[in-house]
């Protein structure tokens, strides 16, 4: 169980504006996406911030959008799921050939995924940085069919093959620089734990962040076992 579960953009924290934009930019479809060449979303960052969390909610984000049935009018990064992709899920490391993810891409590819709006099969490449440099460089080839969209997540940037770096649009993920970023996230945990969002000063919030280091998971708990000190209750 998760106290703060992310439901949308917002719940995240990405400190380059640009990137920021960017993924904005793909959920409202003014950039079609894949396009160009560009096929992959790639987040990398540090442990903790929220990488793996992203990359399983970005399908249906993007199914969300390409259904179009969210309420046009609010943020873009306040838009939350309300249609479910069923990803292709490969859990990098354990011995996953470069075999039989192209067979198995190539498979999805030779269907037409009318079960997505978006008329696309979704892919996602936990901690991809555990396959081999072989593996990753056969990742080329299919990165290039029609109807697929990539998502990879990884802690070492400088581990991944170039040829998925030049198709991927790059969204860092680590630590913000200010710690005023995670006051909205700890008065949301207050929030669900029956306590008002000042419930907490501001200070002590900032205070928790810093000593998290970046970790959305040592942040949230942080929170918790400060709000339960204040008579805060854990939601069942």
């Amino acid at each position: 169980m998760s106290l703060f579960a992310p439901s949308c953009l917002d719940d995240f924290l990405i400190n380059n504006a640009s990137e920021r934009d960017l993924l904005e930019l793909i959920l409202s479809r003014q950039l079609p996406f894949p396009f160009n060449g560009k096929s992959g979303i790639l987040l990398h960052g540090t442990y903790g911030t929220g990488k793996s969390t992203l990359g399983l909610l970005l399908p249906s984000l993007l199914e969300t959008a390409y259904a179009g049935n969210y309420p046009q009018a609010s943020p873009i990064g306040q838009m939350q799921v309300v249609e479910d992709a069923i990803p292709e899920i490969f859990r990098c490391g354990g011995g996953l050939s470069s075999t039989a993810i192209v067979k198995h891409i190539t498979m999805c590819n030779s269907r037409n995924p009318f079960h997505h709006y978006g008329q696309t099969d979704y892919f996602l490449f936990d901690e991809v940085d555990k396959l081999t440099l072989s593996a990753q460089q056969s990742l080329k080839s299919v990165m290039d069919l029609k109807r697929c969209q990539f998502i990879f997540t990884t802690n070492y940037l400088d581990r991944i093959d170039d040829g998925i770096i030049d198709r991927s649009y790059l969204i860092e993920m680590n630590k913000a620089a200010n710690a005023n970023a995670y006051v909205a996230m700890g008065q949301s945990i207050l929030q669900k734990m029956a306590l008002a969002s000042t419930a907490m000063p501001v200070p002590v919030i900032t205070a928790i962040a810093h000593k998290a280091k970046g970790s959305l998971r040592r942040f949230a708990n942080e929170m918790m076992i400060e709000g339960i000190k204040l008579g805060g209750v854990i939601p069942k």
